[in-house]
């Protein structure tokens, strides 16, 4: 009896160790074949220099809906396989989803011709749909294709503004240049001299903070004290609302 009950325990803790590792890798397989485990594993894969494993895991995510894995594909042919048509099918199908850096790349490849020819309506196009979700670079990009249309000159004034807002340096320096030509928008050294010091104060490249350092010091020259001191008010007070509607401010405020 006892030995039939020690058999009968024996036979259940192998049942369950085979339950256990069945389970296991079960659901070990079903996690990489997830789109979120095949990413991950591409990624593994690309980190070790295995682009071609890459290109298949990232391909079996892409099959089953992934934009980010659309996106990864992207960058994958944009960069190491150096092949302009495919990067911009997979960026496009990415950026059709709503990824948004995906919508810039496709801006980018349209404006530069890269895979594609060069089309300024379409990559406007793209840069806005980035645009309206709020990201600064993609903004930028709006606004310095638009400037090159003198038609389009106060409209790109507004995205240089929108992008500046949510702290982009290079729009800050924009839009220091069209305060100083009158570029969309009345000239006005005293919001010129603002729009310097804020590029200087968000940038984190030596060159760019030599460019808006070279600007506000050439402003200066052609500015009363009165003028320049008013402009370092109003830059305190960007600084403090966090560039929030800060060049609202700055022009109520001059």
């Amino acid at each position: 009896m006892a030995s039939e009950k020690k058999t009968k325990s024996d036979l259940s803790k192998l049942t369950i160790l085979s339950l256990f590792f069945w389970l296991f890798f079960c659901c070990s397989s079903i996690v990489a074949a997830s789109p979120k485990g095949l990413i991950r594993e591409g990624l593994n894969f690309y980190d070790r220099g295995n682009y071609a494993d890459a290109l298949q895991s990232w391909k079996s995510a892409s099959e089953v809906g992934s934009r980010e894995a659309d996106f990864l594909l992207g960058f994958l042919y944009d960069g190491v396989l150096q092949n302009d048509k495919e990067a911009l099918f997979f960026f496009k199908k990415a950026a059709s989803s709503g990824h948004i850096q995906a919508q810039i790349n496709v801006g980018l490849k349209y404006e530069r011709g890269e895979g594609t020819d060069i089309d300024k309506e379409k990559a406007l196009y793209w840069y806005s749909q980035a645009a309206f979700n709020q990201n600064d670079i993609a903004q930028f990009r709006l606004a310095s294709l638009l400037q090159e249309d003198s038609d389009k000159v106060q409209e790109s004034h507004f995205w240089f503004s929108k992008s500046a807002q949510l702290g982009n340096p290079e729009a800050h320096l924009a839009l220091a240049a069209n305060f100083i030509l009158g570029r969309g928008i009345e000239k006005d050294l005293t919001l010129a001299h603002v729009s310097c010091n804020l590029a200087t104060f968000l940038s984190r490249d030596i060159a760019s903070i030599s460019r808006s350092i070279q600007l506000r010091t050439e402003l200066e020259t052609k500015m009363s004290t009165e003028q320049i001191k008013r402009a370092d008010q109003i830059s305190r007070k960007c600084i403090e609302k966090k560039f929030k509607e800060c060049m609202t401010y700055a022009v109520e405020n001059r």
